[in-house]
């Protein structure tokens, strides 16, 4: 599966041709007879004609003006436009794929008109009119705005429109290709121009995303719920209609559980999709953030509780927790948060959130505070640095790498990488695993990881391979592996990496100055959690190569005024465990010539690999 060259002037038929044949063959028995039957009817189109929808597709909107089309490649519009409208028979598309001069709704019409155009269309409207008035002033000025074509609307007779046809089918056939709505055509041209360069994965009719018509259904559905919702909270926060904002947000959460006809008539067994179940908690949690933001806490509360036993569940308790304390409910919020604080499988990003909660809850009932463990201390330094604005004069931007520029020295380099390397340096020692072909995983050549990267059982299903994998941190074979996946496969889309930050002398030093078990121990907590553990690590590493005791140490930079995030803390508390030379940077503006104390204090953390 190949994107179209570029120096075809119809690239993007070839792509669509890619994509049709490719759904007819592993998802025909996902279509209804109508479905293929319109199917049918695009691949029997003449090329022109079938040149023109699918450039058509590619645009923004359904209704487009037939004398603003113009595509050299194409030809005469109004000829290829001609089997376009012609009806189609038992199919989905009955009165054609496309259809002439359709009725448009005020708001669909005045996205097609330019605002002079209006005004000459519409004599009477004052000359000052902006274009976010029309819809209230031609309100005002026709009485009557009904649908009507774009020839009605504008009396001239001339002003015929085109209207796509294929409706929910068009995104249908888009899903079932790429797995998901993100991803369109456009896919296969930045392949093409090798801004998007894919690993090579073995696909077949199994490599589907799909398996069942309901599922396709249930995945739009939902899709159709966020985009209603999102639709809604702009319009009438615009509108400021926010008491009108609640009900619509109560219809939205009563549809989430709705089945989808094809849905209901699926026997239970085979209605079970860990995939979509995952996504629809995705928008319920999304619900619950939005209610909490305009107020409605006992809601929020509400939805919250239904995702104890999800994914989202060490994300969505805390939230639950801050819920019932803001809806006043500060007795159900304690009992709540000593509940899950007391369970064994509790994570520790849910833990920590907990804790932090906990003595504010107590204060509110009157109980003493709860004992702490106390968190090992991550070492400390102080460094004096230039303020932004004198950094930033000397080419230096950022307080991290104000830090970075301040510690460095030729024998110790320091780099900036945040998440850039412990992360990829676990993508090139997994590669194979991460791009194995499982069921679920790769739907196209397009992908730039595994589709199942963020499921509950992304890693039971690679257990085994993993463990092969960290093997090789045992028996000293990741160095080889790593350096050999960092050449050959350069520039490829991959979880985790940003190449242009893994250059030579980084990717030597780091295999040359981490230990392995250090590694190992880091590759485990990015597994536990990927989507939320793949943030949090430290900005800056030094490397001391000359250095026979510690080698390494990973730099937290925070300026003045900020502090520790949770997701910092869980992966300094990981280095504390497993002895990993780690210090906190908290840096000061120099504003004034350092003083001999602060000089010193710069001098003693260029040369120590360890922290006073």
């Amino acid at each position: 599966m190949q994107a179209a060259p570029l120096d075809n002037p119809r690239y993007y038929l070839a792509n669509f041709d890619t994509l049709l044949d490719w759904v007819c063959q592993c998802h025909a028995d996902l279509l209804t007879e109508a479905e293929r039957a319109t199917v049918d009817a695009i691949t029997r189109l003449p090329e022109p004609s079938r040149a023109l929808l699918v450039r058509l597709l590619m645009r923004k909107g359904d209704h487009f003006e037939v004398t603003q089309l113009h595509y050299a490649e194409i030809g005469a519009i109004e000829a290829a436009s001609q089997p376009l409208i012609t009806p189609i028979t038992d199919s989905a598309t009955p009165d054609g794929l496309c259809r002439l001069n359709a009725d448009l709704n005020l708001e669909e019409m005045l996205s097609l008109v330019t605002l002079p155009r209006l005004k000459d269309a519409f004599p009477e409207l004052p000359r000052s009119t902006p274009k976010r008035r029309m819809p209230d002033a031609l309100s005002e000025l026709l009485g009557d705005v009904t649908p009507r074509s774009l020839p009605e609307w504008l009396n001239d007779p001339a002003a015929n429109t085109l209207s796509v046809g294929l409706g929910e089918l068009s995104r249908r056939l888009s899903l079932m290709f790429f797995g998901n709505l993100r991803q369109t055509l456009s896919d296969f041209v930045l392949s093409e121009l090798g801004l998007l360069r894919c690993e090579t994965v073995a696909l077949s009719r199994d490599s589907r995303a799909f398996t069942q018509r309901w599922e396709v259904d249930r995945y739009l559905a939902l899709e159709q719920l966020r985009e209603d919702w999102q639709a809604a909270r702009e319009r009438l926060n615009r509108e400021t209609a926010h008491a009108e904002l609640e009900p619509h947000w109560q219809r939205i959460i009563l549809a989430l559980d709705e089945p989808t006809s094809s849905e209901a008539d699926a026997t239970e067994a085979n209605r079970a999709n860990a995939w979509l179940a995952q996504r629809r908690d995705r928008l319920r949690f999304s619900l619950a953030r939005d209610a909490e933001r305009q107020g409605w806490h006992h809601a929020a509360a509400l939805q919250y509780a239904c995702l104890e036993d999800s994914a989202y569940a060490p994300r969505a308790m805390p939230r639950r927790v801050r819920a019932l304390e803001l809806s006043g409910d500060i007795s159900a919020a304690h009992a709540l948060a000593c509940e899950r604080l007391a369970r064994t499988d509790i994570t520790l990003d849910e833990q920590l959130a907990l804790q932090r909660a906990l003595p504010r809850l107590c204060r509110g009932l009157g109980l003493p505070a709860p004992r702490r463990a106390k968190a090992t201390a991550t070492p400390q330094i102080t460094l004096t640095v230039p303020d932004l604005a004198i950094s930033a004069a000397a080419g230096i931007h950022g307080v991290e790498r104000a830090a970075a520029h301040a510690l460095a020295t030729p024998e110790a380099p320091v780099f900036y990488v945040e998440n850039g390397l412990l992360p990829a340096l676990f993508t090139l020692l997994c590669w194979d695993v991460l791009f194995a072909p499982l069921p679920g995983a790769f739907f196209h050549a397009f992908h730039t990881g595994p589709a199942d990267l963020y499921r509950p059982d992304f890693v039971n299903r690679r257990q085994a391979a993993f463990e092969d994998c960290f093997a090789r941190l045992s028996d000293g074979r990741y160095r080889e592996t790593i350096r050999e996946r960092h050449q050959q496969k350069q520039g490829i889309q991959a979880p985790f990496v940003h190449w242009p930050l893994l250059s030579e002398e980084l990717l030597s030093h780091a295999l040359d100055c981490i230990p392995p078990a250090h590694l190992e121990a880091c590759f485990r907590h990015l597994l536990a959690n990927p989507r939320e553990h793949r943030a949090g690590l430290p900005d800056l590493i030094q490397f001391f190569p000359e250095n026979s005791r510690e080698r390494y140490r990973m730099i937290e930079v925070k300026a003045p005024t900020d502090r520790l995030q949770d997701n910092q803390r869980q992966w300094l508390a990981l280095f504390a465990r497993h002895a990993i030379p780690a210090l906190e940077c908290r840096v000061e503006w120099q504003t004034v010539i350092a003083s001999d104390a602060s000089a010193e204090d710069e001098a003693t953390a260029r040369k120590a690999p360890t922290a006073r």
